[in-house]
């Protein structure tokens, strides 16, 4: 459980300390059809960055392809800097050739982080949501859409708790 803050959320500040700690996910991957693409399963941590109101996200898993090219499991990482200030949260690029660049930016409205622009690259338009469902689990919906994508990724979150790790391990065998 989130240490000591309320639920749900009534500022940023709390926002930032509800989710800092570590996190297991499940995803699930549409690309323009109402059958599943792909699943991806792993863990996530957010840690207190070196600069008021940031706090760094770690993500390490496992994508399966549902379709088509099945095989071995695909592991992957990302890195973001979500930057909790005056009334928004701004996610920032923290790996790969983009580091520093904005990718989405988000207001609280009570149990929801919506988004507060749409993030274009290239032809494509990326906009995502977080529901907060309860002091210890969220759910994240992004939906990408261009000439060549409609893409819907769901996202759902649950806290580890005090001693128990994530029920899945994403290191290679």
């Amino acid at each position: 459980m989130a240490a000591e803050t309320a639920f749900p959320p009534p500022d940023l500040d709390a926002l930032a300390a509800y989710f800092l700690g570590q996190w297991q996910f499940s995803r699930t991957i549409w690309e323009g059809s109402e059958t599943p693409q792909a699943t991806a399963v792993g863990e996530f941590d957010f840690t207190s960055g070196g600069l008021p109101g940031q706090v760094i996200y770690r993500e390490r898993g496992q994508l399966r392809m549902l379709l088509g090219a099945l095989g071995r499991p695909i592991l992957f990482s990302r890195l973001f800097d979500y930057r909790f200030g005056g009334d928004r949260l701004e996610v920032l690029f923290a790996d790969g050739e983009r580091i520093g660049q904005p990718y989405q930016a988000y207001v609280l409205r009570d149990k929801m982080l919506a988004p507060a622009a749409d993030h274009i690259c290239g032809p494509d338009c990326y906009n995502a949501a977080y529901t907060l469902d309860t002091e210890d689990s969220f759910t994240m919906e992004t939906f990408i859409s261009g000439p060549k994508k409609r893409t819907r990724v769901l996202t759902q979150a649950r806290r580890c708790g005090p001693g128990v790790g994530p029920e899945l391990s994403v290191s290679p065998a």
